[in-house]
């Protein structure tokens, strides 16, 4: 039987620190590259023994957790504060988020930064479509995905244009263009979205005393509030949905108990990042899952509107050409027994157009315009439209499993574009 690979040098020393800062239960996990069949991602993390349910899996010291207000407190912090001070209303022009993000390349760069270890071990390239190169951000053209991610990159490029120059004029050696480019906050940008937990594992600037929790996937929270806050090696865990774990904070640790089974010996310990569909798990994330239970199709429609409804038009006011307004999107779902495969939202928004009735827009009180005609025929175009679940399934295999496309390797990447439907 093969011995099991070793870990790589930066991982060792990420051991290392942690070990010396006052890690638990880390001797029994090993990082190694996860089961293709299991995990998309570039590592994971294996079981050396078994890890019964209720037992915990690691504790992570508060010390090495990275957090937006550890930041401001820093060397990067305090620079940002003296360029950009705060105003009246108590914030500087650096958010929270960009200064966490400036912090993050700050720990890559240099190695007397307290975290060096954490950010050395941080894979090389970010897997957020936001850094994407320019053709395979091309390939999401025509999605919310593509939206989303134009919008984001846009604001982080806004960012970086209205800070740097100064930054750079009130410390050049820090912030000098050799650490500090475009490509590095992006990178930084991928690793913090792609990695980060709960704000609220952070017990940074808590009383003592803090506690916290959340368990099973139903209850887990978001990334979403606030800036979160980055675990050093239990952000080497991949996702697997339904997997039950127990995540929490104290003033000293953050800790990892198992769930329900528990944790084999010699298999993978899987996280749960929620129940996201392939959509927001590549734009969150960067990749995407085959089968996906929870994934989404995004519908939207075109609908005619007037701007008062007839009874209330009057009779010889000549009728204006019909408008047309898109409302959405409706997320249609894959069929389940635990949710309706069509959305509330859906059936309100069609019950209000046919019934002339009042729906609520940016611009005030509108009236849709569909026939009943259409409304009979909406339920043959939503078995359509869900067809494209389906319709790739074959050759969503295929490229999920890691197979090539003619004349080559694939790019990982675009296997994720492949279970999106988007290739």
């Amino acid at each position: 039987m093969a011995s099991p690979a070793a870990e790589d040098e930066p991982v060792v020393q990420l051991r290392i620190w942690l070990a010396q800062s006052g890690a638990e239960g880390l001797d029994k996990l090993r990082v190694a590259p996860a089961a293709p069949e299991e995990s998309k991602e570039e590592r994971g993390i294996l079981a050396r023994e078994a890890i019964g349910p209720g037992q915990v899996i690691a504790k992570v010291p508060q010390t090495c957790v990275f957090s937006s207000e550890k930041a401001w407190e820093g060397t990067v912090g305090q620079a940002c504060l003296a360029a950009f001070p705060k105003g009246e209303d108590g914030k500087s022009k650096v958010s929270n988020k960009m200064v966490f993000l400036l912090d993050v390349i700050a720990a890559r760069t240099n190695k007397e930064h307290p975290l060096a270890a954490y950010a050395a071990s941080l894979p090389s390239t970010a897997p957020s479509p936001v850094g994407w190169p320019p053709a395979l951000r091309a390939m999401l053209q025509g999605t919310n995905l593509a939206a989303a991610v134009a919008e984001e990159r846009s604001k982080l490029e806004d960012d970086f244009d209205a800070l740097m120059p100064k930054l750079r004029e009130a410390n050049p050696e820090l912030f000098c263009e050799k650490r500090y480019s475009l490509d590095m906050l992006l990178w930084a940008y991928g690793v913090w979205f792609s990695r980060r937990f709960p704000t609220a594992l952070s017990s940074h600037t808590k009383s003592s005393g803090y506690r916290w929790q959340r368990s099973a996937e139903e209850e887990m929270e978001e990334e979403s509030d606030g800036e979160g806050a980055m675990v050093p090696f239990m952000d080497f865990t991949n996702h697997r949905s339904g997997t039950k774990i127990v995540w929490s904070a104290d003033d000293m640790h953050v800790t990892f108990t198992a769930g329900e089974p528990g944790v084999a010996e010699g298999t993978e310990v899987f996280n749960n990042y929620g129940d996201k569909s392939n959509e927001d798990l590549l734009l969150i994330h960067g990749f995407a899952l085959l089968d996906n239970i929870f994934d989404t199709y995004g519908l939207w429609l075109s609908v005619q509107v007037s701007e008062e409804p007839p009874s209330q038009r009057p009779k010889k006011k000549r009728r204006a050409p019909p408008k047309t307004q898109r409302i959405g999107p409706f997320l249609l779902r894959r069929a389940d027994a635990r949710w309706d495969q069509f959305p509330a939202e859906l059936w309100l928004a069609l019950s209000s157009a046919s019934g002339r009735e009042a729906a609520a827009t940016d611009e005030g009180a509108t009236h849709l315009a569909v026939e009943p005609d259409h409304l009979r025929s909406l339920a043959t175009l939503l078995q359509q439209r869900l067809q494209d679940f389906t319709a790739t399934k074959g050759r969503d295999r295929h490229f999920a499993s890691g197979g090539a496309a003619e004349g080559g390797d694939l790019d990982p990447r675009i296997r994720c574009l492949h279970l999106l439907g988007l290739s």
